[in-house]
């Protein structure tokens, strides 16, 4: 009982320092505590998932967007993303062994998850800081998973678009993950 009063009352505070707008028809979410803004096609649902990653417990704050729980039509199914902070000690996005070995796991262990395969990986940049882009077939070539992820010092930021396989490219995906901005 405790645990899910304090669950809810965090959720609460995140959904209070949440500010939505609408922009040009999609929702601008603008996480000052996260210290990032992104835009959704609609509101997204706020929510916290705590994972063992063998040395820490990790809490995943999540915004999605699931197209599939609506009746509107959009060419993708699901909009994602995830802030997770990881303790100082364990992580930094300016070690560049440890950074290339974070994303080669974390890219690894979403292929492994969703049974698929990778169909294109690259490195990108945001504010001089690495991070990847990657494309993950999913679902044996019926879906495909658009990811991007940042480590901006000890914090990961990723986003990530699920579409079907015939709707992959289309400009959703572009405006969803252009959208992202840092805040400082």
């Amino acid at each position: 009982m405790k645990k899910t009063v304090q669950l809810i009352t965090i959720v609460i505070a995140i959904q209070l320092t949440m500010s939505y707008t609408k922009s040009d028809e999609w929702f601008m979410l603008e996480s000052k505590s996260f210290g990032f803004k992104i835009e959704f096609p609609e509101e997204p649902t706020a929510r916290i998932q705590e994972v063992n990653s063998g040395t820490n417990i990790l809490k995943m704050n999540m915004f999605m967007y699931d197209v599939t729980k609506t009746r509107k039509k959009d060419d993708n199914l699901v909009y994602l993303i995830n802030y997770t902070v990881y303790p100082d000690s364990s992580i930094k996005s300016n070690d560049k062994e440890v950074l290339q070995n974070f994303y080669r796991s974390s890219i690894d262990a979403t292929v492994e998850n969703v049974h698929g395969k990778i169909l294109s990986e690259k490195i990108i940049t945001l504010k001089g800081y690495s991070g990847r882009e990657v494309r993950i077939d999913f679902k044996d070539g019926l879906a495909v998973i658009n990811m991007r992820l940042f480590l901006i010092k000890n914090k990961m930021y990723m986003m990530e678009i699920i579409t079907e396989t015939k709707n992959d490219f289309n400009l959703s995906i572009k405006r969803f993950m252009d959208s992202f901005e840092l805040l400082n």
